[in-house]
Order: structure tokens, then C-alpha cells, then sequence
């Protein structure tokens, strides 16, 4: 298949679409009649997304039909026959709406019942009333919306501290990010890839401090809209971006014991046609941290051993700053520029003692190796959208054009000094020098449209156009002692070039008849992918073309209840990290590598979902399946060297099944618990390796309402032993506690903050391959208290501060 196969069918689709259009709009009389509405919040006037709305027949009381309020608050129910009803809108932590006496009839079958505003719940203490808030974790239709901005422990935090609380994630020592004991995660940041090009989860998400976040958005079986990417799901990150009248800002402070502090300021000029936004935050983040690795080798049925202990220092600074404006010039259109600018740098320093022994334990070699390293970085992102809606209700055009510029720098210094077998000096030292230079140029131009069809149901279309230049430069220096000069290892020195572009349109077809509600997607894509060694002439190419469909159905049932059934494949492409042939030698006994033979991995994930409200309280479960094909993951040996190389390899099959519940609930009027628990089971089979085993999470996180302006949080963390390929990690415990108390009628507040209570947070791990065994333990600096102030200054509207998702370029909200 070529990219003009790929036009060509968006060409016709567009075609078919179009012509439903007209054909609908032509339709004239309708046998049925319809209700329709806009659902918003009494005191903030912002619309309520995601509301039940159900129609009863006035006569007997019996359900007659239902849906949700989508974008804007706004429902339409159709197919609705003459008579007479009535209509009650429900949300979590707001009271009932019922709207009484609805006559549909053959002459006045359109019926619009204008704004309906519900009302917060209260709850009155003796002396205090508390204000319901928005609900910590909403199930949508395809997605888990995580609401993080009241989450009292993430303060003085980053998105590590964020996600790490998020039913199912759990994140390892480097910050790397897995869903259900999946790796492959695709991170976005507002709906669109991140801007640090190249980098990993670890490292995008400690960039992002807590206080920029307003929601976290878990896609685990994402529509045709998504990028296929990531089979372990999608995880977006919603930033805040207020839209109140006049203007808005906040400014927050915060500081925690050893050498940790950041800052931000926000602020927003709202005039009737343009929208003014900007926002800079710094961090400084030092952290200690120790561990140690032992291997036990069977090389040529001989036994050896390596003995390695490391202690280290953490240095992480950044500097992120986001301005833009959106214009609205009329009912219809609007347009938005941003730019958004990154300066941080991952500093550390390290000392690495290492010894060989024999099978009797003996020392044969030992050595020690400082190192000292600093990676500076620089990104831009330049985002360009519109916005374009019309008469018909829910139908809309959007289109972006993203440009992201990202480089990198890393400067590494080693000293290693040599030791007798007695543990004496032996007066030799080793002075090397790695240096680095990356660049990675992103574009990404898109578009979307929607149009509900009368009769018909609702189409979607669009295509993504997303070009990736990327360069890696590598040298290795050596020192001469004789000399006094640095010799270049011509050997180790590498210049990769990686070049991706892929082509992709979609469409999506959704209806929904009484209570059900479907929708179908069909998304292709053509990929190409070219890299080179520059150095070598050595070059590799894989282009391919695939499909990717998406189902989604939901049943509502009497009672609050509802049915969800999903299906999704969804592939994982290797990115140049995983590519790159260049040899990290930091670790001279541990080295690592990329693999320019891997190829894309695919998955089939099937999911099914019951949730069910009793009152205050929300249950909801599912039990999950996927099956990925060419599973891609970390493969180690041991040469018979004894050093280790490890790199990335495709794994025959990985299997993952399970069950998550989730429950939210006010337990007492000041007390309210979300608890949620994971069981699942993974294996992995091929190059070697059959292993299996069943895990579970569980995550609980407590909120104690002692008055309206003093509270306090107690968050629970457990993690049970995870396999990941050839390795397992071991179990994982963390409580973290924080208290806030607001003055100045909210304006003003003060947090407290501890995490890690009893520093048990730490990674244990073990790594079996053919011919070694290696237990390995890390331990961060975990256990930190943080003191943050805040002011907030929102004018108008009782002080209340709003927050508006920004649209959603990614398809956030189409079903």
C-alpha cells in the first residue's frame, strides 16, 4: 500500500460523508420528535459534560429513553414519539434536576428545554458547610478522567507524584510509566505529543510540575481519533488554563527538606473577543540515592560473581514558560496561537564500587568509578489551531499545525581508579569523556470534522500528517596520561540519523438508539521509517501500511447502572532510543545499545465495564484482555566476558488479562474514601523466556473534611510483585499525607505536605537470563516534607476559580 492509497480513500470518504449531509439536511418531517438541552453548573455557569439525562413517560413513570450531555452540556434525545413526559438530569455531587410536564406532538415535535442548572451538594455540619466539589475519578465513555488539582499530595511535586496515585500506574525508579504492567504508554499534553522529543516518560513527566495539572486522562481502548500508539493506552495530561472575565492568576511557592523548591505564576486577561494566557513555573529538585546490584554468573559452568554498590547525587532544575491568546471573532470561529518554551537540565554524580569474585568468593578484580554528568536541554513548541462550528448542533471543523524543536546536550566525565586484589591502590586511573548532541524536529498537521446527521447518527472524519527528524551524535574521549591530551575513540563515535513520517485519516460512525449507544472507527495508516549510521553508510527502512478498528458500545440500565464493551489494536512503534545502535558505556561491566532490526509491535485489547451508583457512592469494574505480537522489551545477556549487553528485542507473544474495581464514596459527611484494586496476569513468551505470574495494586486515596476551609489527605500505595519479560520487581509500599487550610475565603491557602511517611518506597528487582541471576535494589530519596503557599485571585462570580480544558486536538471527547 502506498500514502496515494491513503488519499484516495480519505478522498471518498469525505465524498460519502458530505453526501449524508446534504441528504440529511433534505429530510424535512420527522415521524419522531426530540428534546434537547444544555446542562451547567448554577453558581459557575460552566457546562456539565457527561450528565444522565433520562425521559420518563408522565404516564406510568417508565423510562422512555436517555443519554449524556457531550460537549458544551449539551444532549439531544431523538426518535422521541408524541406524549407526554418528564426529565431528570443527575451528576455525581450535584442534586437532581426534573423537568416536569414535556409535550411532544406531531405539530411541535422539537422541543428545547434551554439551560438546566443543577445545583451543588452541601453538606451541613454543626457549623460548617461544605461545598461538593468536583468528583476525584469519572468514568467516561472511553476513558478514566483522574480530577488531580484537589489532590493535597502531589504539592511541591512533579507528574511522577501525580500519575503514581492513578488506579493501575505504576511508576519505576527512573520515573518510566506502566498501566497494568504495561510500559508502552503514550503521554500527551493537552492532546498533543509532548514537545521533549525523544525523551522518556521518566523525564517528560518530572518536568511537569503538579501545580500545572488539572485532570490526568486514562484511555485505555481509544477510538480511531487516537494515534494507534501505545498498547498499554494513552495517558493525557490536562493543564490548567483559566477563562473567567477580566483578569485571573495564581502564583504558588513551595519549598521540601534537602534542596527542593519551585514556583509558579499563572495568569489570564479575558475581554469579550480575545483571550490572553501565560504561565512560567521553575523547579529545583536534589536528591540522594543509593543501591546495589549482585550477579551471579555461569559462564562455561563456571561460577563468578559481581558485586556492585552505588550511592549518588540528583540535580534536576527547569524552567517552562506558555503564552498564547485565543481569538473569537464571531458565534462561529475561533483561533488560537501558543508557544511553549522548556529550559532544563538531569544532572548527577556517582561512585560505583565494583568486584569480581570467583566461585570461592575470592576477589579477583576491583575497581572504583566516579562519574559526572549533565544533560542540558531546549524545547520549543509552536502551536497554531481553529475552531470552527456551525447551526447544527455538534458539528464542528478543527485543524492544527504544531511545530516542535528539541535538543539535547550531554557532557559525561569518568574516573576510574584500580585496586590491588587486597583492596590497595594501585595507583592506575582511567579518565574518559562521552559527549552528546541531539536534535529532533516535529511536525504535525491535522484535522478533524464532525457532523451529527438527523436520522442518521453522528460521522467523524479527519487525517494527521507527522513528520519526525531526528540526529544523534556521539563521541567517546579517552585521556592519555603521557600525553596530557584527549584521544577521540574513533570506535565508539556515531552519527544516527531517524526519520519518520506517518500518514493516517480516519472515520467514526456513532448512534445511539433508546439506552445504547455505539460507535464504530476504522483509522490506516502508512509509516515510513529510514535510518542511518552516517558514519558506517550502514542504513535500514521499514515502511508499512496497517488498519486499526475501534468498537465501543454502552448500555445504560434503570438504576444508575450502565455497560460498557470496547475493542481496540493498537501498535507500538520503536522509537530512535530503542533504534540507535550507539553503546552506552557508562557502566563499563553493564553496557547498553539500541536494536536497529526491531520491528512494530501490535496489540488486540478487549475490555468490559459495568459501573453502578447507590446513592453517593460509585462502583465500577472491568475485566480486561489484551494479546500484543512481536512484544517489545528489554533483553539482557552475558557475554562470556562477563560483561553484560543489554538492548531491545520483539518477544513472540505477551499475554495480559484481569479485573480493576473502582469506589468512590462519602462514607460520612466529613470522610470520603476512592479505592481502587488490580489483579491481572501477565506472560511473556519467546527468545527463551516463558514466564508468567499474577499481581495485583491496590491504591487508596482518603480525604478527612474537617471544615470548609481545613482538610487533610492519606494516601496508601501497594504494588505486589511484577514481571516485566525477563525481570521481576518485588513489592512496593507508600503512604504519603498532606493538610491544607485556606484563608481569605479560599483565596489564600497553605499546604503541608509529607511523602513517603515511612520511606519504604524503594525498588527491588531480578533479572534471570540464560546464564546469570541479578537482584538489584534502589532507593530515592523519598521521604520529603513540603510547606507551599498559594494566592489565588479570580474577581467576580463569589471568587470561584474555573478551569477550562483546552480543546482537544488528540480527540479527547468523541464519543
Amino acid at each position: 500500500m502506498s500514502k496515494n492509497l491513503i488519499i484516495i480513500l480519505f478522498v471518498i470518504f469525505s465524498q460519502i460523508i458530505f453526501s449524508q449531509n446534504r441528504s440529511g439536511n433534505q429530510q424535512g418531517m420527522m415521524v419522531n420528535g426530540k428534546i434537547s438541552g444544555t446542562v451547567i453548573d448554577a453558581q459557575t455557569k460552566q457546562t456539565i459534560e457527561y450528565c444522565n439525562i433520562i425521559l420518563f413517560n408522565l404516564r406510568d413513570s417508565s423510562m422512555a429513553n436517555g443519554t449524556i450531555s457531550g460537549k458544551g452540556g449539551k444532549f439531544v434525545i431523538d426518535n422521541v414519539r408524541p406524549g407526554f413526559y418528564f426529565l431528570r438530569a443527575s451528576y455525581i455531587g450535584y442534586y437532581n434536576r426534573t423537568i416536569d410536564s414535556i409535550l411532544v406532538t406531531p405539530r411541535n415535535p422539537e422541543v428545547d428545554l434551554g439551560i438546566i442548572a443543577l445545583d451543588e451538594k452541601t453538606i451541613e455540619l454543626t457549623n460548617v458547610v461544605i461545598t461538593g466539589e468536583k468528583e476525584v475519578i469519572i468514568n467516561n465513555l472511553d476513558k478514566k478522567v483522574i480530577n488531580v488539582e484537589k489532590d493535597l499530595t502531589n504539592v511541591g511535586g512533579t507528574a511522577v507524584d501525580v500519575v503514581q496515585n492513578i488506579p493501575s500506574v505504576s511508576v519505576d525508579a527512573d520515573g518510566n510509566v506502566s498501566y497494568r504492567g504495561n510500559q508502552n504508554i503514550r503521554i500527551l499534553i493537552d492532546g498533543k505529543p509532548s514537545e521533549l522529543l525523544g525523551l522518556g516518560s521518566g523525564d517528560i513527566l518530572s518536568n511537569i510540575p503538579a501545580s500545572q495539572i488539572e485532570s490526568i486522562e486514562l484511555v485505555t481502548n481509544p477510538s480511531a481519533r487516537y494515534d494507534p500508539e501505545g498498547t498499554g493506552g494513552i495517558l493525557n495530561i490536562v493543564l490548567k488554563k483559566r477563562i473567567n472575565g477580566g483578569l485571573n492568576g495564581n502564583i504558588s511557592l513551595t519549598a521540601g527538606t534537602g534542596d527542593k523548591f519551585n514556583g509558579s505564576l499563572n495568569f489570564n486577561y479575558k475581554l469579550p473577543d480575545v483571550n490572553f494566557f501565560a504561565s512560567i513555573d521553575s523547579r529545583i529538585h536534589n536528591a540522594d540515592n543509593i543501591g546495589n546490584s549482585f550477579r551471579t554468573n555461569n559462564i562455561n559452568n563456571s561460577l563468578s560473581y559481581l558485586d556492585q554498590i552505588n550511592n549518588g547525587t540528583f540535580n534536576h532544575f527547569g524552567h517552562n514558560f506558555t503564552a498564547g491568546f485565543d481569538i473569537t471573532p464571531d458565534n462561529y470561529n475561533t483561533y488560537t496561537f501558543s508557544v511553549r518554551y522548556r529550559k532544563f537540565g538531569f544532572d548527577n554524580e556517582s561512585l560505583v564500587k565494583t568486584k569480581n569474585l570467583n566461585s570461592l568468593n575470592e576477589v579477583t578484580r576491583y575497581f572504583e568509578r566516579n562519574s559526572d554528568a549533565e544533560r542540558r536541554m531546549n524545547a520549543w513548541q509552536y502551536t497554531l489551531s481553529y475552531k470552527r462550528t456551525f447551526d447544527t448542533k455538534g458539528a464542528e471543523l478543527t485543524g492544527d499545525i504544531i511545530l516542535g524543536d528539541f535538543k539535547m546536550n550531554r557532557d559525561e566525565n569518568f574516573l576510574q581508579q584500580n585496586f590491588n586484589n587486597d583492596l590497595t591502590p594501585t595507583g592506575e586511573t582511567l579518565t574518559q569523556k562521552g559527549l552528546s548532541n541531539n536534535k529532533n524536529l516535529q511536525w504535525t498537521i491535522q484535522s478533524n470534522y464532525i457532523n451529527p446527521i438527523e436520522g442518521f447518527g453522528r460521522i467523524e472524519t479527519g487525517f494527521k500528517i507527522t513528520l519526525k527528524n531526528f540526529n544523534s551524535k556521539n563521541d567517546y574521549l579517552n585521556f592519555d596520561n603521557n600525553s596530557n591530551i584527549w584521544l577521540n575513540d574513533i570506535t565508539r563515535k556515531t552519527d544516527f540519523d531517524y526519520k519518520e513520517n506517518v500518514y493516517a485519516i480516519y472515520g467514526i460512525y456513532s448512534n445511539n438508539i433508546g439506552g445504547f449507544q455505539y460507535q464504530l472507527g476504522l483509522r490506516a495508516e502508512q509509516a515510513d521509517v529510514t535510518g542511518t549510521e552516517n558514519l558506517t553508510n550502514s542504513s535500514f527502512t521499514n515502511d508499512y501500511f496497517s488498519f486499526y478498528p475501534t468498537v465501543h458500545l454502552v448500555q445504560s440500565l434503570p438504576d444508575q447502572q450502565e455497560l460498557q464493551l470496547s475493542y481496540s489494536r493498537r501498535v507500538e512503534r520503536p522509537n530512535n532510543r530503542r533504534l540507535n545502535p550507539y553503546i552506552d558505556r557508562s557502566d563499563s561491566l553493564n553496557i547498553s545499545k539500541g536494536n536497529p532490526e526491531l520491528k512494530p509491535e501490535y496489540i488486540n485489547a478487549l475490555e468490559f465495564g459495568y459501573s453502578k451508583l447507590f446513592g453517593k457512592t460509585a462502583i465500577t469494574s472491568s475485566i480486561f484482555y489484551r494479546n500484543t505480537n512481536d512484544a517489545i522489551t528489554n533483553f539482557t545477556v552475558v557475554n562470556d566476558d562477563g560483561i553484560t549487553e543489554t538492548t531491545w528485542r520483539n518477544l513472540a507473544k505477551n499475554l495480559s488479562y484481569g479485573l480493576e474495581l473502582t469506589l468512590s464514596s462519602p462514607l460520612v459527611d466529613w470522610f470520603r474514601t476512592n479505592t481502587s484494586f488490580t489483579y491481572f496476569k501477565n506472560e511473556f513468551e519467546g527468545l527463551g523466556i516463558s514466564n508468567s505470574d499474577y499481581s495485583w495494586m491496590a491504591k487508596m486515596n482518603n480525604t478527612f473534611m474537617l471544615s470548609k476551609d481545613f482538610n487533610f489527605q492519606i494516601n496508601l500505595n501497594y504494588n505486589a510483585p511484577t514481571i516485566m519479560g525477563q525481570s521481576k520487581m518485588k513489592e512496593q509500599f507508600a503512604t504519603d499525607f498532606a493538610m491544607k487550610k485556606d484563608f481569605l475565603d479560599g483565596q489564600l491557602s497553605l499546604t503541608l505536605r509529607i511523602s513517603d511517611v515511612f520511606n519504604t518506597r524503594k525498588w527491588d528487582s531480578e533479572t534471570v537470563g540464560q546464564n546469570f541471576i541479578t537482584t538489584s535494589y534502589r532507593k530515592m530519596e523519598s521521604r520529603v516534607a513540603y510547606l507551599g503557599i498559594s494566592y489565588r485571585l479570580s474577581p467576580g462570580n463569589n471568587n470561584r476559580e474555573r478551569e477550562r480544558r483546552p480543546r482537544d486536538e488528540e480527540g479527547m471527547d468523541e464519543f
